[in-house]
C-alpha cells in the first residue's frame, strides 16, 4: 500500500468540509522509515480556531437534541467504514509512526475500533442514567463543546477515545491532532461525515501544540478540554484551561512497573514486559518500562531477556520481518539516543542487551535496550523514555519492591505477577496507580483507564469515558403540600 503524499493546504476541517486555513505556515510528516517528507500540511491560526469553535458551538446546541440512540448509531457506522478502510488506515500509521506491519492491524487499527466500538456499547447506560436524591432527579447533560489535543503515537486510537465518547454524549468537539502526524485524522473526519454527523460536530485544526493547542486550550468557547501528551504540555493546558474556569482531564506520561513474586513466573513475566515495552517501539504511554524482580532471580532473567533480544529484529515497519521500528520522528529518536547514552554512563546501570541498529542508515531508528539500574535514581528508572527502552530493577523482598514500583512521580498502570488473587489484590491496594492488572490477563478494554501523581486525571473508556463529557445537572422538586 503507498504511502500518502503530496501538500494538503485545505488542512481545516470545518462543516464536514476541507477549508483553507488563514496562515502560510506548513507542518512537516515524514515517513518514519526513510525520514522522507511524505506531506506538508497547511497549519492553523489561532483565528481559525476562532473559526473552528464557532462551528462546533453552533452545532452542538442541536446534536444535543438529537436522541442518544441516534448519536450511537452514527458511531457504529462511522466504526462500519474506519473498517472497511483498515488498509488505507494501517498504510498511513505505518507510515507517520513507523508500526511494524506484524502488530499494526491489530494495535493500531484493531485498538482504535475497539475504541469506538467499546462506547457505542457503554454510552447508554451512561447518557441515561438518572437517580433520585430525596426530592430531587439528577440527570446526565452534555458538558457542550469540547477541546481535544491526541498525541502521535496511535493516531486513530487517541483520537476515537476522545471523538466517539464526546459526540455520543451530545457533545461537539475541536480535535487538534499531532503535527507529525495528522493524516489519520482526516480519514477519521471524513468517516464521521459520511455516517450521518451534522456538520460542525466534528472539526479539526493542525498545527503545533504551541501556538494550535494553547488556543484550543484556553479558548473562551471551550467547555471542556481533553489532553494525551507529555506531563509538560500536560501542564501547560490545564493552565491556560484554568485560566477560563474550564474543566480538564489530562492522560499524560507513565514508567509503568511489572512486579514479580511468584518465582516460577520470572521467566514469562520477562518476556510479556518486552513486548510490552517494545510495542509500537516503545511509543506507548501505559508500556512496561520497568521489570522489577526478585534479586535471587536477577541472573535468571537476563538470561531470559537475551534470549528474547536475540530474536528482535529492527527494521522498515512495511517488512513483515521487522518485529520493531522506527521511532515516530527524529526528535523522538534523538531523545531515545539521549537516555541509552546517559545511561550507559549512570553509575550503578549496566547494559544486558541492546540491538545494533548503526546500519539503519535512514530513518528514526533507536537500539533497542535492556539495563539493570541498581540506583531507584537513576534518569533511566525515573524518566520516562517513550521509546524501545527496559530497566530492570533487582529488590530484595516484597517491601522493597512496592517501594521500587512506587519510587516515580507516575502512577499509570502495573503488572503484579502472582498466582495468589489475595496477594495479588493486597498489593494492588498499596500502589497508587490507576490500573493493575494480574499476571499475563489479558487488558479489559472498556475498563476505566487513567493515572494518578503526573500520569494525570480523568478516565477514558467504557462508560467511565463516557462519563468525562457529562454533567451532573440537579432537579429539585417541590414538595406537595400536604
Amino acid at each position: 500500500m503507498p504511502s500518502p503524499r503530496g501538500t494538503i493546504d485545505d488542512s481545516l476541517w470545518l462543516d464536514n468540509t476541507r477549508v483553507l486555513p488563514s496562515g502560510t505556515s506548513y507542518a512537516s510528516v515524514d515517513n518514519s522509515a526513510t525520514g522522507e517528507e511524505i506531506a506538508r500540511v497547511r497549519s492553523a491560526t489561532s483565528e481559525d480556531v476562532d473559526r473552528a469553535f464557532v462551528s462546533a458551538a453552533r452545532a452542538q446546541k442541536q446534536w444535543a437534541k438529537v436522541s442518544p440512540e441516534e448519536r450511537v448509531a452514527v458511531i457504529a457506522k462511522a466504526a462500519d467504514i474506519l473498517e472497511s478502510r483498515a488498509d488505507d488506515l494501517a498504510a498511513t500509521m505505518q507510515a507517520e509512526v513507523g508500526t511494524v506491519a506484524s502488530q499494526v492491524h491489530a494495535t493500531q487499527v484493531g485498538l482504535g475500533l475497539a475504541a469506538i466500538r467499546h462506547t457505542t456499547a457503554s454510552a447508554l447506560d451512561a447518557i441515561t442514567h438518572r437517580e433520585k436524591i430525596s426530592d430531587s432527579d439528577v440527570v446526565r447533560e452534555p458538558a457542550g463543546v469540547v477541546g481535544a489535543i491526541t498525541p502521535w503515537n496511535y493516531p486513530l486510537m487517541q483520537a476515537a477515545l476522545k471523538v466517539a465518547p464526546a459526540i455520543a454524549a451530545g457533545c461537539s468537539v475541536v480535535l487538534k491532532p499531532p503535527s507529525v502526524a495528522p493524516l489519520t485524522t482526516y480519514l477519521v473526519a471524513e468517516a464521521f461525515a459520511e455516517a450521518g454527523l451534522p456538520a460542525g460536530v466534528l472539526n479539526v485544526v493542525c498545527g503545533s501544540g504551541r501556538r494550535v493547542g494553547s488556543a484550543i486550550a484556553g479558548h473562551a468557547r471551550a467547555d471542556f478540554v481533553s489532553f494525551t501528551g507529555s506531563v509538560e504540555a500536560g501542564r501547560q493546558v490545564a493552565l491556560s484551561a484554568a485560566r477560563q474556569g474550564t474543566r480538564t482531564s489530562l492522560e499524560l506520561g507513565g514508567k509503568s512497573a511489572t512486579i514479580v513474586l511468584d518465582d516460577d513466573q520470572a521467566r514469562a513475566a520477562a518476556r510479556h514486559t518486552i513486548g510490552s515495552c517494545f510495542a509500537n517501539a516503545g511509543q506507548t504511554c501505559a508500556a512496561l518500562s520497568r521489570l522489577i524482580v526478585p534479586r535471587h532471580l536477577l541472573e535468571e532473567v537476563e538470561d531470559e531477556v537475551r534470549e528474547v533480544m536475540a530474536h528482535v529484529v529492527v527494521g522498515d515497519p512495511f517488512d513483515a520481518a521487522s518485529t520493531v521500528g522506527p521511532l515516530a520522528n527524529k526528535s523522538q529518536r534523538d531523545t531515545v539516543a539521549e537516555h541509552i547514552r546517559v545511561a550507559g554512563e549512570t553509575p550503578g546501570v549496566r547494559t544486558v542487551a541492546s540491538q545494533d541498529v548503526s546500519h539503519l542508515d535512514r530513518g528514526w531508528y533507536a537500539a533497542p535496550t535492556v539495563v539493570v539500574a541498581e540506583d531507584p535514581d537513576a534518569p533511566i528508572v525515573q524518566e520516562e523514555v517513550f521509546g524501545p527502552v527496559l530497566a530492570i530493577q533487582p529488590a530484595d523482598d516484597e517491601d522493597h519492591a512496592i517501594a521500587l514500583a512506587e519510587g516515580t512521580r507516575f502512577g499509570l498502570i502495573a503488572r503484579i505477577w502472582t498466582d495468589d488473587d489475595a496477594r495479588f489484590e493486597r498489593i494492588a491496594r498499596q500502589l497508587r496507580v490507576g490500573g493493575l492488572i494480574q499476571s499475563d490477563a489479558p487488558t479489559v478494554w472498556d475498563a476505566p483507564f487513567g493515572g494518578v501523581k503526573a500520569s494525570g486525571y480523568g478516565r477514558e473508556r467504557g462508560v467511565y469515558g463516557v462519563e468525562e463529557y457529562l454533567v451532573a445537572k440537579s432537579l429539585q422538586r417541590k414538595i406537595p403540600k400536604g
